[in-house]
């Protein structure tokens, strides 16, 4: 009798091989992720990993979208707050070795990969339409000049940009200092008072 994708011995099996191939993207990067590696790490058959996932790119798409999580979000509370927030548990998170890897992984594939685009979309989302209501939000709070929100994309490239490009380009660690100077230039002329 067939199993279904509900019967907990195939629900343990495929939480256990996607762990696998999580550890595994991280250790090594996504020439790691093969069926022989995730079932030896899972302590798993080979078979057992191919019925999940018939090929290595189905395998490779899971691990990269298992710790997908958007890199900002933003409420009604002060912009500037969030902005800092934000990005300083983003450049924490940014600063491990293996978050540059899935990042990268997923940047590259996203060119040529749907599920690969589907996965950079839930990371970056559409910060500018959130970023847009938290700013239309300052605005009525008084904290920014009226019309900042139409910039909410350019705010972001100048804010977020030069983070991923010393991290990923230059292999800088990036501090707080930074996040908090970035954050500052990009809202400056937006204060009521500039």
């Amino acid at each position: 009798m067939p199993r279904t994708n509900d019967d907990p011995r195939a629900m343990r099996s495929r939480a256990a091989a996607l762990a696998a191939a999580t550890e595994l993207l991280v250790e090594g990067g996504p020439e790691n992720v093969t069926h022989a590696t995730v079932a030896g790490r899972a302590g798993i058959g080979r078979a057992t990993v191919y019925r999940h996932w018939p090929n290595q790119q189905t395998l490779l798409i899971d691990a990269l979208a298992s710790d997908v999580r958007p890199l900002l979000t933003f409420d009604d509370t002060p912009v500037r707050d969030q902005l800092v927030n934000q990005l300083e548990q983003m450049i924490q998170r940014l600063n491990q070795p293996s978050a540059v890897s899935v990042l990268a992984t997923v940047i590259q594939r996203a060119e040529r990969d749907k599920d690969a685009q589907r996965i950079r979309e839930e990371v970056f989302g559409r910060p500018d339409e959130d970023f847009a209501r938290a700013l239309a939000a300052a605005v009525e709070h008084g904290e920014l000049r009226t019309g900042v929100q139409e910039h909410a994309t350019d705010l972001i490239a100048r804010i977020v940009g030069p983070l991923l490009f010393q991290r990923f380009l230059l292999g800088v660690h990036l501090e707080k200092d930074l996040v908090v100077s970035l954050v500052d230039a990009a809202l400056a002329p937006w204060l009521p008072n500039a």
